[in-house]
């Protein structure tokens, strides 16, 4: 574990707070599944992010200008039973050298402990409304308690985002680069074991074979394997069909390593090769994903790549006939094509800053994914956009043609000085190149 770049981080966050502050963050609790069987635990990113502490039930105290204070953990004192059935066995001592932290306590203590840290007015900063044990908690030292002093209470998570939303050298070795390489590794084993007859859910295993095998910790997200009709639901993730001859599959999955999210997605033909409508919804995607990506670079805006690609897929929906008015073009699109990466899949930061959109910067990673989906209802909804009857008796003919056919292509890209790079780019994701890659 890498105690300096955790420090490096708490030190960027200390600069941009009040230096009398105390912060004050929880880190997640055990969610029970059933009785005495939890969900696996998953620590909070933003505590993550600034500890490095992965066990459940913690809290970390920040005090930017006092020493002994500097960074407190607050830690779980495990009982007899979760040491004998979990080793929760815990070491205040071996924490502090571990974590790096100016002092170590049991989270039993904090109510002695606090105060002591909390000594007169000043700012708070603690995140309501995520944990609520503590919001009672904070409730009850600095809220109905205020004749001990006046403390203003401050949301510190848009502060930490803003920090999270650049990724230095130091994020992509801790992993996520890696966590995208395996993501690809995973899809490419997907990809070879598509067949007709298999199921979604034989394609999902192979897949995240390869995560486990290759050091995931878990899958950044349930992984969608949406074949036929399933590929216009957006997040389907039951992943229980069996695959067709004829059918496309559409495969979007994350791999995570380290707290860090891959998320990639690929579109095949099931039978090995695209039929001429497939191709022709499928190099349509990727001749927008290919122009959105010619358009990523530093001080462009996610609003910019958007309206470019807008403009490839309301020409080419317009060219095979499904739509005649070029505002209708959502109805086969539907949602947007680039979001954020990080320690979450949809990662913090935020794309626009008081209503004016946020310019790429060197450092900022993303996805960027386009896709066309034909449902079965794409000729319901344009009804319900006032689609002319004459048009839709036109279009009722093209949807035909196309449907059921659903194609969603996905990149990971990190903005650079003079452009983007592709973190993805070796995964295939021309007509050529997959059916050759499915041929082998």
């Amino acid at each position: 574990m890498d105690t300096d770049l955790f420090a490096q981080r708490r030190e960027a966050f200390f600069r941009k707070i009040d230096r009398d502050a105390v912060v004050i963050l929880p880190g997640n609790s055990l969610v029970w599944r059933n009785l005495d069987t939890p969900y696996p635990f998953r620590q909070q990113s933003d505590f993550y992010y600034l500890t490095g502490y992965d066990a459940p039930d913690a809290v970390a105290v920040f005090v930017p200008n006092n020493k002994r204070y500097r960074f407190v953990l607050f830690v779980h004192r495990p009982t007899e039973r979760e040491i004998l059935y979990d080793g929760r066995a815990v070491d205040t001592k071996s924490l502090q050298r571990q974590y790096g932290a100016t002092a170590v306590y049991f989270t039993d203590q904090m109510g002695k402990v606090l105060p002591r840290i909390v000594k007169w007015d000043r700012p708070i900063y603690y995140p309501f409304g995520h944990h609520p044990k503590w919001d009672e908690f904070i409730v009850n030292q600095f809220v109905t308690k205020r004749s001990g002093g006046q403390w203003p209470i401050i949301d510190p998570l848009p502060i930490v985002h803003e920090l999270r939303r650049i990724k230095t050298a130091a994020d992509f070795s801790a992993g996520l680069q890696e966590a995208i390489a395996i993501t690809g590794e995973g899809l490419l084993a997907g990809i070879r074991a598509v067949q007709p007859g298999k199921w979604e859910y034989q394609i999902q295993a192979d897949i995240e074979y390869v995560f486990r095998q290759r050091g995931a910790q878990r899958e950044a997200f349930q992984s969608i394997i949406a074949s036929g009709p399933n590929a216009g639901i957006l997040h389907y993730v039951r992943n229980n069909r069996q695959l067709q001859a004829g059918d496309l599959v559409l495969m979007d999955c994350g791999a995570e390593v380290n707290y860090y999210c891959g998320d990639l997605t690929r579109t095949v033909p099931v039978s090995g090769q695209f039929t001429p409508e497939q191709r022709q919804i499928y190099e349509l995607v990727l001749r927008a994903q290919q122009t959105g990506i010619a358009h990523m670079k530093p001080g462009v805006t996610r609003k910019a790549v958007t309206e470019a690609i807008d403009n490839v897929l309301q020409e080419g929906l317009k060219e095979l006939g499904l739509i005649e008015r070029e505002a209708d073009f959502k109805i086969f699109t539907i949602h947007g094509y680039i979001h954020w990466l990080g320690m979450d899949v949809h990662d913090v930061g935020g794309y626009t800053r008081r209503g004016v959109d946020i310019p790429f910067q060197p450092g900022m990673v993303m996805t960027i994914e386009p896709g066309v989906y034909v449902r079965e209802d794409a000729l319901q909804r344009l009804r319900k956009k006032g689609v002319p009857a004459e048009q839709l008796d036109r279009i009722a003919k093209k949807i035909k043609k196309y449907l059921n056919i659903g194609v969603r292509i996905e990149d990971n890209i990190v903005i650079t000085e003079d452009g983007n790079r592709n973190l993805s780019a070796e995964i295939p994701k021309t007509v050529e190149d997959i059916e050759s890659l499915m041929r082998t």
